[in-house]
């Protein structure tokens, strides 16, 4: 059985999402906080997550726009919280995903990041 230190700080993960997805469900998805918590392991490719979550790359783009602020259209849109950064990793056209500065903290707040 996990401990109740770390089923308390995935449970203040998901309230903190939760509260701070008020766009469209007021709900994150499963595969957000899936993501989520494999890209606070380590900064991670699309393929990566794609083979980590058993799903192929459109639900795991979606995701992680989802929570990276982007350009759409020539604007930029921002997520409501920006808790990832996405960015090419040199010499290639592969993103990388990582924990961007508010997600760092958010992991820290809540006792799942060091």
């Amino acid at each position: 059985m996990p401990e109740e230190k770390t089923l308390t700080a995935f449970s203040q993960l998901l309230k903190t999402l939760r509260y701070n997805s008020k766009r469209y469900t007021n709900k994150p998805s499963a595969l957000q906080v899936e993501v989520l918590l494999h890209v606070a392991v380590k900064p991670r490719t699309y393929e990566e997550l794609a083979n980590l979550t058993n799903t192929s790359n459109g639900p795991i783009s979606r995701a992680v726009a989802s929570m990276t602020p982007r350009i759409e259209n020539e604007k930029l849109v921002r997520p409501d919280t920006h808790l990832l950064d996405r960015r090419i990793k040199p010499s290639s056209r592969i993103y990388l995903v990582s924990l961007s500065k508010t997600g760092e903290d958010l992991m820290k707040n809540i006792g799942l990041l060091k």
